[in-house]
């Protein structure tokens, strides 16, 4: 179709607007690529020039390089060195060679110069050994370090402006000195200065090294006004804009060319206009291009607007005629409602009927889908709904219960008659309620209140019963509320009064039935009111709770710890596990220890670190029929007088107990430091068989307590095995011991003498006791064949695998085992069986009567044939009487040891004793053999 013309005619401005924009942007990209290319020539020729002004310089430096290295094997030199080596002395020829060596380096300094001045200033010849050999020109020579085998590049001294060049010189391939020589470094400017051609705008300067100096072929003055660390780590041979905070610098381009060979390089420095001339910016065709793009989206803008004046022109005509359409239409519309008037009004009073049915179903469903559970049954109580509380609480779904009996929810632990009492009285009064267990589907009873209501038909028949399941939750919380108000402590959870007494009622009983002692401890804070009055009661409370957990931790499960108010708790302990009041009393103690040492640690209260003491009173009860009342008055009374001494300390209502426990713990004072000062003592007590010869002893403690009443042996035992003391104590008692054998050796009277420690169950079940034993044995040197450790027959034997493998291994290196006081303890056959030993011990107390006891005769003879029989060597102890050990000897028992024979005797006295009993000669079976051996060796 030909277009119309006066279409053409209305869009002939937009048309020639986008051929002039066409035209203009063609000029425009020529312009541009013609600058590009007119840049890249004119840095290309800056670089070439820069490279070959570098050159320049870089020719001198070779010159001056290659200068040295002639220098250092010229003719004047080698001979020099050559009459040297002859032995010629300077006198004869030396001071000639010298000569001629310093006419070279003078002429090649003359020759060496540039346009008049001297390019070299200084040529050195130095030996090896440091010393100057010639010297020519002004200054000194240059620093050598290490003699290079090879020339050295020229190097640069920025202080005293001067290059610096090192030549080796070689005689018979062996380095003998050097050759330095020092140029003139602002002479290399003037170099520069000749070889620059160019127009003005450029400044061009050296860079030494990092750029801390500088030097200016132009400017002398300005060799340190031009130092620029940021225009020497510039890139090498790249036009860049110059970076550097002084004036000055703005607006020019760098160029960096370093100089081979030297740390060196020339910075040139160029405004735009001296580099680039007329060759105009890139960005002048850019800004050329802009001004037809302008006139072009002007002329795009009035085409646009010209078609919207058109399109409303259009538009206004179209509405018009539908203006007149619609006036049209809204007569037959207003007919119409008319009549859709009269239905709506019928309609709407229909729907407010409707409405009010509707709010009465949905209150009934919102009580139906209540929080409590819910269910619907018919008249024979067959579930026919249920609600969604309801299933979640009994985990079925509703199609599982749906046409069930309600019988199915009933717990296992009710009874049928509750189930029926249910039922009669809902159909009875058509009511009932009360508390039921309700069995769920995965077989849980929870308890829940149940109502059941009838639901009356037009008859007045029940129809239907709604049967609501109540949560207890709340009430169940109430009721432990309750509880908790009446025998808790709110603060710290602790019980109260009332929860301690019937406690200790039963802690009463118990102590009666099993004859045991049990504790009362009062415990009252030292430092509350004043921490309270000084800090605030929210820091005391904070204080208490922590002091109560404190306290948990101290005491057995069985234990009980209770709060009677402010600052004073009481703590039940139940069960010592002791019979004797100074084993319950020595627990007890060690109890209210540990609660001192526990509260007195510091405690944080919300960031602030406060340290309390404690002061108990302890009353022990037994099965005295004392009253609580009487308990507590005895341990507050103890507790005052803690007080009263100083706080911070435990105190025993009884005086007497008080003073047992005193005692004890000065005896563990007074052994702990002896032990430490090694102030223990071993007495050894003859063992003689029935041959009448000396064949052992055993060793046994002795505790010169200085200040005081030295306590029996069990005594000491007891003690020490309660403090912990008894490891080292025994280490100590068994080196000793090791060390008697040794000494024993050296006497033939005591050469094959065994010797028997006692070792108690706890150094039998410490860890590292095997080891420590074979170490002393190793270190002491003594014969473990001649040692045997005495273990006693009651000892901790719930471990009983790990005792066997220890006294194996002890075995294995030669020590034998004897099982001490055999008959008193929890003897076991089967564990007598497996245990590796090799001697049983009777125990003095069936000794002692013998000869009038029937009973002990006959445990002494079954422990002997029970030797025999497990090839067991058997020995008696405590034997005092002739007739003893004939009546043992008549059984089988070949080895005695006691009062008969002597007592218990230091190490000097034993010596004695034994060489004394070797030199009595024993009339073999002779029926007079101990009488006749104790008088004989009677010290």
């Amino acid at each position: 179709m030909i277009p119309n013309r006066q279409s053409l005619l209305l869009h002939w401005p937009l048309a020639m607007a986008s051929g002039f924009l066409v035209f203009v942007l063609v000029l425009a990209w020529t312009l541009y690529s013609t600058q590009v290319q007119l840049r890249s020539a004119t840095d290309a020729r800056l670089l070439a020039d820069s490279a070959r002004r570098a050159a320049v310089v870089e020719d001198f430096l070779s010159e001056q390089e290659k200068l040295a290295t002639q220098l250092a094997g010229s003719h004047e030199i080698e001979a020099y060195l050559t009459n040297e080596a002859l032995g010629m002395s300077p006198r004869y020829g030396l001071n000639a060679n010298i000569g001629f060596i310093e006419q070279r380096f003078q002429k090649t300094i003359e020759r060496m110069s540039l346009r008049g001045d001297a390019f070299l200033r200084h040529i050195g010849f130095v030996k090896r050994d440091g010393a100057a050999v010639v010297a020519v020109g002004d200054g000194s020579i240059p620093e050598i370090g290490d003699f290079p085998p090879i020339s050295q590049p020229p190097r640069i001294n920025p202080r005293a402006w001067t290059i610096e060049v090192i030549a080796p010189v070689f005689f018979k391939d062996v380095l003998v000195g050097a050759i330095a020589t020092t140029a003139d470094l602002k002479a290399l400017s003037r170099l520069l200065i000749e070889a620059d051609d160019r127009a003005g705008g450029y400044h061009e300067f050296l860079l030494i090294g990092d750029g801390s100096h500088a030097l200016s072929p132009r400017d002398a003055s300005a060799n340190f006004d031009l130092v620029e660390r940021s225009l020497a780590e510039l890139p090498a041979n790249r036009l860049t804009p110059a970076v550097s905070e002084r004036k000055g610098f703005d607006g020019m381009l760098a160029l960096r060319t370093p100089i081979k060979g030297a740390p060196l390089s020339l910075m040139t420095l160029a405004s735009e206009a001296a580099a680039y001339g007329g060759v105009a910016p890139p960005a002048y065709a850019l800004y050329l291009a802009a001004f037809p793009a302008a006139l072009f989206l002007m002329a795009v803008g009035f085409e646009r607007q010209r078609r919207r004046t058109a399109q409303l022109k259009n538009d206004y005509a179209e509405s018009d005629r539908r203006r007149h359409e619609l006036s049209q239409h809204n007569d037959a519309l207003s007919e119409e409602i008319a009549l859709r008037k009269a239905l709506e009004d019928d309609l709407r009073r229909k729907t407010r009927a409707l409405k009010e049915t509707n709010a009465d179903l949905r209150i009934a469903a919102t009580a139906f889908e209540s929080q409590e559970g819910m269910i619907v049954t018919d008249a024979h109580h067959r579930i026919l709904r249920i609600n969604r509380t309801f299933a979640e609480l009994s985990g079925y779904r509703a199609d599982e219960l749906v046409g069930k009996s309600t019988a199915l929810f009933n717990a296992q632990d009710d009874t049928s008659n509750l189930y029926a009492e249910i039922l009669a009285a809902s159909e009875l009064s058509g009511r009932w309620q009360g508390e039921v267990r309700l069995r769920t589907k995965r077989g849980a009873a929870i308890a829940r209140w149940l109502t059941v209501s009838a639901v009356q038909d037009d008859s007045g028949a029940h129809s239907h019963y709604v049967k609501t399941y109540y949560d207890l939750s709340e009430r169940k919380e109430a009721e432990a509320k309750i509880r908790e108000l009446a025998f808790y402590d709110q603060l710290t959870g602790l019980p109260n009064r009332t929860i301690l007494v019937e406690r200790a009622r039963q802690a009463m009983a118990q102590c009666r039935a099993l004859k045991t002692y049990a504790a009362l401890l009062f415990v009252d804070l030292d430092q509350f009111k004043r921490l309270n009055d000084t800090l605030g009661h929210h820091k005391g409370d904070l204080l208490l709770k922590q002091s109560a957990a404190r306290l948990i931790r101290c005491v057995g499960d069985g234990d009980t710890v209770s709060r009677f108010g402010g600052d004073e708790f009481v703590v039940l302990l139940t069960d010592l596990g002791a019979s004797d009041v100074a084993g319950a009393a020595l627990q007890a103690e060690t109890i209210a220890e540990n609660i001192i040492a526990r509260i007195a640690e510091p405690q944080n209260l919300d960031g602030h670190s406060f340290r309390c003491t404690a002061s108990i009173g302890v009353a022990l009860f037994h099965d005295d029929g004392q009253g609580m009342d009487d308990l507590l008055k005895w341990a507050d009374m103890a507790m005052y007088e803690a007080k009263t001494s100083g706080r911070n300390a435990v105190r025993f209502f009884d005086p007497t107990m008080q003073r047992l426990v005193e005692a004890r713990a000065a005896i563990e004072a007074d052994l702990r430091e002896d032990i430490a000062r090694n102030n223990i003592l071993l007495h050894y007590q003859p063992q003689v068989d029935d041959q009448g010869r000396l064949v052992g002893a055993e060793a046994l403690l002795r505790w010169p307590r200085a200040g005081g009443q030295a306590p029996s042996p069990v005594e000491i035992i007891e003690v020490a095995e309660s403090s912990g003391l008894i490891i080292p104590l025994g280490d100590g008692v068994f080196e000793a011991a090791c060390r008697q054998l040794v000494e024993w050796a050296r006497s033939p009277a005591m050469a094959g003498l065994t010797l028997a420690v006692n070792v108690s169950g706890v150094q039998l079940h410490h860890p590292g006791f095997v080891e420590r034993v074979r170490k002393t044995v190793q270190r002491t040197g003594a014969d473990p064949r001649l040692l045997k450790l005495e273990v006693t027959e009651s000892f901790e034997i719930s471990r009983i695998e790990e005792v066997i493998a220890k006294m194996t291994v002890l075995r294995n290196l030669g020590i034998r085992f004897s099982l001490d006081d055999f008959g008193t303890g929890y003897s076991s056959l089967s564990y007598l069986k497996r245990l590796p030993i090799d001697q049983l011990k009777i125990d003095k107390s069936f000794v002692r009567d013998v000869i009038s006891d029937p009973n002990d005769a006959a445990i002494a003879e079954t422990i002997i044939a029970l030797g025999e029989t497990l090839g067991l060597s058997v020995i008696a102890e405590g034997v005092e009487t002739e007739e003893q050990r004939a009546f043992l000897a008549d059984r089988g028992c070949r080895v005695y040891q006691g009062f008969l024979f002597a007592r218990p005797m230091p190490a000097e006295p034993f010596a004695q004793f034994a060489t004394l009993f070797s030199r009595v000669k024993p009339e073999t079976g002779s029926p007079h053999q101990g009488s006749h051996l104790r008088s004989s060796a009677c010290l």
